[in-house]
């Protein structure tokens, strides 16, 4: 079952965000603006009393991180119904599946966490330094990046 993220939660999603490089990218997302903020929203998918995914709303950019893969595409298309997001970021078998609903993005693979922008075009800042950390981050974009930053 996927929810809303509450202050109670922040033990169990700390634990399953501190292995990857993804992982730490949303978690410091949390620990820097928490669950309360109006241009962030965090959902946990919770089976059987264990976490299974986190998806962050970030200014209008989607951070996902599901250890095994079990990206609810359901959710996300419910999700996606309301607002499209400028990018997804994350693992690459988690944003592989997410580009089934998001066939016209632009697709990119790069070393660094792509620019988290807010909805001004402001870099937000105290997220991108947790995101690297040598791993391969897949970007979908609505508009072409090249190694994580706008083209255009």
């Amino acid at each position: 079952m996927i929810r809303e993220c509450t202050n109670e939660d922040m033990q169990m999603i700390s634990e399953y965000l501190s292995g990857e490089v993804y992982g730490r990218a949303i978690l410091a997302a949390v620990n820097a603006y928490g669950f309360a903020e109006r241009f962030q929203t965090v959902y946990v998918d919770v089976e059987a009393g264990q976490c299974e995914g986190v998806y962050l709303w970030l200014h209008g950019n989607l951070f996902l991180y599901s250890k095994k893969n079990k990206v609810e595409i359901d959710f996300l298309e419910q999700m996606f119904g309301i607002e499209a997001p400028e990018l997804v970021a994350g693992r690459k078998d988690n944003v592989n599946i997410v580009s089934w609903l998001l066939t016209d993005y632009f697709r990119e693979e790069t070393g660094k966490m792509p620019v988290v922008r807010d909805r001004t075009g402001a870099v937000v800042e105290g997220v991108e330094a947790a995101g690297d950390g040598g791993d391969i981050w897949c970007v979908l974009s609505r508009e072409e990046l090249e190694d994580g930053r706008k083209v255009r």
